[in-house]
């Protein structure tokens, strides 16, 4: 199904939980989904295809030596993080855009089908979906973190399972915010071919972009509360200001093309009934000269 509304959204959405009712739902938003060609799989191996030649993307010790030394410059944003948590580590990149094994996921659907909106506008091509994601386990970041040290440390070993929904480690407010946890990519794998999740892709009619973005926004999902800073406040300030004088603008011209359209048609109205009038005034008493001349006036 194709939907327009979030109540259609809402709808996919029960309808999946009623065949696996789990709490380990996800999900996760995009301008594009697979029918246009587009995996899900993080953009650390989408950019390892494209550069296969850059040591980041093939060596696993340069991508840790890397990842530090972007912490060691970046040190404000780690500052509360103990640079072996690799889970809290690798949560707080993803976040901010650096290429990582992991693909953000999320508890709550709006956030997900916000994600999916966000940069599309109608017409621009993208054909935007949300994926709901049944996960058979998912896994403490505590727990798992030894692994992950291990596997950028240690020789390679062929895993069970090459992918893992991980709890993500709410140490920010945007993290926080979007409630975000990530599935960890130990290779480039197919997850729709992977047994311990179920997929399902909902499709969004690209017609509808702009309704349902003014749907969540109504909802209170927007920028302001994704991305919450004291910057995405003040454009949201600016924004309702902008708004509300459009509104003014459009309703003080609405009243003008009212008023307009009323004294128009009070005109037109007042021609018709003159018009109306004339035609009953026999046409000899409008000419005043002859309207005299047929009275026989008393000297």
């Amino acid at each position: 199904m194709v939907i327009c509304t979030i109540s259609d959204f809402l709808k996919e959405i029960l309808e999946f939980k009623s065949v696996i009712s789990n709490d380990n739902i996800y999900y996760r938003g995009q301008n594009n989904g697979f029918r246009q060609g587009w995996e899900l799989l993080p953009t650390f191996y989408r950019e390892q295809r494209q550069y296969p030649d850059i040591p980041f993307y093939m060596n696993k010790k340069e991508e840790l030596n890397v990842i530090y030394k972007f912490i060691e410059k970046n040190y404000d944003y780690f500052k509360n993080v103990e640079f072996n948590d690799l889970i809290s580590v690798i949560n707080i990149l993803q976040h901010y855009g650096f290429p990582t094994r992991v693909l953000d996921v999320t508890k709550n659907p709006l956030v997900a089908l916000y994600f999916a909106l966000e940069k599309v506008e109608q017409g621009d091509g993208n054909n935007p979906v949300v994926y709901i994601i049944y996960a058979e386990k998912s896994n403490a970041a505590f727990l798992i973190n030894n692994d992950i040290n291990m596997f950028y440390t240690e020789v390679e070993k062929k895993r069970l399972y090459p992918a893992v929904l991980v709890n993500g480690c709410n140490i920010s407010e945007r993290i926080r915010s979007q409630k975000g946890d990530f599935i960890f990519f130990y290779e480039d794998v197919d997850i729709n071919k992977d047994t311990t999740f179920s997929i399902k892709e909902i499709l969004i009619n690209v017609n509808c972009v702009e309704n349902l973005k003014e749907e969540l926004n109504l909802l209170g999902i927007s920028e302001a509360t994704i991305y919450p800073s004291l910057a995405a406040e003040t454009k949201r300030l600016k924004d309702d200001l902008l708004n509300t004088y459009k509104m003014k603008k459009h309703i003080e011209q609405a009243v003008k093309n009212t008023m307009t359209k009323k004294t128009s048609d009070a005109s037109n109205l007042i021609n018709s009934v003159l018009d109306e009038q004339e035609d009953e005034v026999p046409r000899k008493y409008l000419n005043n000269k002859k309207m005299f001349a047929g009275l026989k006036l008393k000297k």
